[in-house]
């Protein structure tokens, strides 16, 4: 185009050395603050997971985070005890299937991705939240290149007492990259939750399971193919129960995505502390 700017390449590369000397080009890791200059995340693709934590993380935070690509259930995600072990069914998923189609989760909720779902969740690091949103995106989106893509996606709606307390839905901020990666609609006004209990994190896994049905659903979903979305999976009992509900409401079809999943061989659950 006549007119534009036009700078050799040296130029170009002598500037990017400047700004890198200067500091112009540094994040502080989400995880540990340090500064580091990350890689670039693609202007035109969604980022893979790994090129999220590459933008987000420092090169020695992001050893510590990675997607489980084995050692898991492939109904509940529910990992097993070897990171390396072959996907196999669960003992609950071969006594009875979820009623969700396809579950998705990045990782196994413990070390460092726990740490920065309860920032996210608690501690209120928007930061993380971005990541995290991102991470599940990018799981998202690989996903439905070979399968169907949903008709909507709907975040694990939270009661109006604890989503005051709180200030917003972390899972409807997750929510937000996904929809945008599988440019599908995000719909909040179907699932609500009517009942406030004790949080989660502060039940064993056997109360997790007895809790009643607190979730409703306000309209018809008839025919739709849904992606539900929560930022961790422990028990799958509040999973279950959301799923639940919106295969009453008319729902075609529901899949499940998760930030994490709770491993029994594991840390992920402990008390959530911020």
């Amino acid at each position: 185009m006549k007119g534009a700017w036009s700078f050799p390449a040296g130029w170009r590369e002598g500037a990017g050395r400047l700004f890198s000397a200067l500091g112009f080009r540094e994040r502080r890791c989400v995880a540990c603050r340090e500064p580091f200059e990350p890689d670039a995340l693609p202007r035109h693709a969604v980022p893979s997971p790994e090129e999220t934590a590459a933008f987000f993380l420092c090169p020695g935070c992001r050893t510590q985070i990675r997607r489980r690509e084995a050692g898991f259930c492939p109904y509940c995600g529910e990992p097993s005890a070897l990171e390396d072990a072959p996907c196999t069914s669960c003992s609950d998923c071969m006594m009875h299937l979820p009623p969700w189609n396809d579950f998705l989760f990045f990782g196994v909720y413990e070390g460092l991705l726990r740490d920065l779902v309860l920032r996210a969740k608690f501690g209120g690091s928007l930061a993380a939240l971005d990541m995290l949103g991102l991470l599940l995106a990018g799981v998202c989106a690989g996903h439905y290149e070979a399968a169907p893509a949903p008709s909507v996606v709907i975040p694990m709606p939270l009661h109006n007492a604890r989503l005051r307390e709180r200030g917003f839905n972390q899972c409807l901020e997750l929510a937000r990259p996904v929809v945008k990666a599988l440019g599908v609609p995000l719909c909040t006004d179907v699932l609500v939750k009517r009942v406030s209990r004790t949080p989660q994190a502060m039940l064993g896994r056997e109360e997790r399971r007895k809790l009643a049905q607190p979730f409703e659903a306000v309209r018809r979903v008839d025919g739709l193919h849904i992606l539900l979305i929560d930022d961790v999976c422990t028990t799958r009992a509040t999973m279950q129960r959301a799923v639940e509900c919106l295969l009453a409401a008319g729902a075609f079809r529901v899949d499940a995505a998760v930030v994490a999943r709770s491993s029994r061989h594991g840390q992920g659950g402990g008390p959530a502390l911020p």
